[in-house]
């Protein structure tokens, strides 16, 4: 699970359904956390701007954009002025 006000979570539901240990920092799960830099060309190749979004939650490489123009910062959570 991608988590970005937290932490990333991965877990092995086969053999921890509860989802109690956290796997997503071991250094053998690199491939599976890799696979985060290709959803964020993808989305980049697609032009879905979600792509803002995921420079700030992992390693994306050399990000050429401002991540604040995904329109997913501090300012979308603010209330509306009433």
């Amino acid at each position: 699970m991608v988590n970005p006000d937290s932490v990333n979570e991965l877990y092995d539901l086969r053999d921890d359904p509860d989802e109690l240990l956290n796997l997503y920092r071991l250094p053998e799960l690199e491939p599976v956390r890799s696979l985060l830099r290709r959803l964020y060309q993808v989305l980049r190749d697609r032009g879905d701007n979600f792509y803002h979004w995921t420079t700030s939650m992992y390693d994306v490489g050399e990000v050429t954009h401002d991540p604040t123009l995904s329109g997913l910062d501090d300012a979308t959570y603010r209330p509306a002025a009433t």
